[in-house]
């Protein structure tokens, strides 16, 4: 591939800006430096998860020069946080793009932006959340664990947060759960960690747990692996 790195994503993030304004969505966040880019936009239908607790559903961009990274995105709209559905079946990894031209995968990726936005995809996720209100939360099943799983190192105390966060809720169900990690990834500067934590909060709402992602570099198209929690 011709283009430098941040060419390249400046050229991703004018794709998925076109794909998701055509459907009368909204970029509500974009971080991008010379390697990465993160995107989150949201559309404009809106279902509650429990009365006047709205959510947005959306889609949720990450891209290096090589990799593209999309998942449909959830945004609840009281408290502004947003979880990232990782485990859903129209979430796409595209990878070896710099051995590509851009040209080549465009279709490929604007196919991946559309199925992200169905509107079944919403209401699949919207099932998920409205579950989760009805579950207690097990907190046996070991939440430094569920971090480390993500990705994630308990850096700057992110345990201690979320559960200083969760019993703040007012329902200690999964879905508060889900609502303590988001709430800590919405004020979470670094952007990979916000983004694993988001995709840790949807993982949690669907009563799943993620495992680390794959790392065969050989791979065209893989989804992240995730086993039941229920």
């Amino acid at each position: 591939m011709n283009k430098q790195p941040r060419a390249f994503t400046s050229a991703i993030l004018e794709l998925f800006s076109e794909e998701i304004t055509t459907r009368s969505g909204t970029l509500i966040d974009t971080i991008q430096d010379d390697t990465r880019l993160f995107a989150r936009s949201v559309m404009p239908g809106v279902r509650e998860v429990q009365p006047g607790d709205k959510l947005q559903g959306g889609v949720a961009l990450r891209a290096t020069e090589s990799e593209v990274w999309l998942h449909p995105y959830v945004f609840r709209q009281v408290c502004r946080n947003g979880a990232i559905m990782a485990h859903a079946l129209r979430s796409q990894h595209l990878t070896d793009l710099d051995l590509q031209d851009f040209w080549d995968f465009e279709s490929v990726l604007r196919e991946a932006i559309q199925a992200c936005c169905a509107d079944e995809v919403f209401a699949t996720s919207v099932r998920e959340f409205r579950s989760a209100t009805e579950v207690q939360a097990d907190l046996a099943l070991n939440l430094l664990s569920l971090l480390s799983r993500s990705g994630l190192q308990n850096t700057s105390g992110l345990l201690g947060q979320i559960m200083d966060q969760f019993f703040r809720e007012p329902a200690q169900t999964r879905f508060g759960l889900t609502n303590a990690v988001t709430a800590v990834a919405r004020d979470t500067r670094d952007p990979d960690t916000r983004w694993r934590l988001e995709e840790l909060g949807g993982a949690i709402a669907a009563s799943i747990k993620p495992t680390p992602p794959s790392l065969n570099p050989g791979m065209k198209k893989a989804r992240r692996q995730f086993v039941s929690i229920a």
